[in-house]
């Protein structure tokens, strides 16, 4: 298979792949004027293409959980097709849990900003009449 060397060159070169894809999906998401949509979708894509999970049930090898679970379902190269996806599972709830605390405090910020400072958005529009 691979010597260690290999294993971490093609480790960096997925990494730096996935970030660009990351990236390039960020982008396209910032088309979507709604944060409350944007962020859980970039989320998302951060969980399904930075999640790795070992490649046999007692190896050391690890590879990204949505390429093994692909592989596995449409090419049948093996039984990893519930590890891996329960793995993505608990991941994405990990992460959606994390997340939620931080969009209801900033709600709740925005809010509060809101009902404190009303008149800044109608001022600039007075001010060009």
């Amino acid at each position: 298979m691979f010597n260690e060397a290999e294993y971490q060159t093609v480790w960096w070169i997925y990494l730096a792949t996935a970030a660009g894809c990351w990236l390039v999906w960020w982008k396209m998401t910032a088309l979507t004027r709604w944060w409350f949509i944007r962020e859980p979708l970039c989320l998302a894509m951060g969980v399904l293409l930075f999640t790795p999970v070992a490649v046999e049930a007692d190896g050391s090898w690890m590879a990204p959980a949505l390429l093994i679970y692909l592989l596995d379902t449409f090419l049948s190269t093996g039984e990893n097709q519930a590890r891996a996806l329960g793995e993505l599972g608990m991941m994405m709830s990990l992460a959606f849990t994390c997340y939620v605390p931080i969009a209801l405090v900033r709600v709740a910020v925005e809010r509060w900003w809101r009902r404190r400072h009303p008149r800044e958005e109608e001022e600039p529009a007075a001010a060009d009449a």
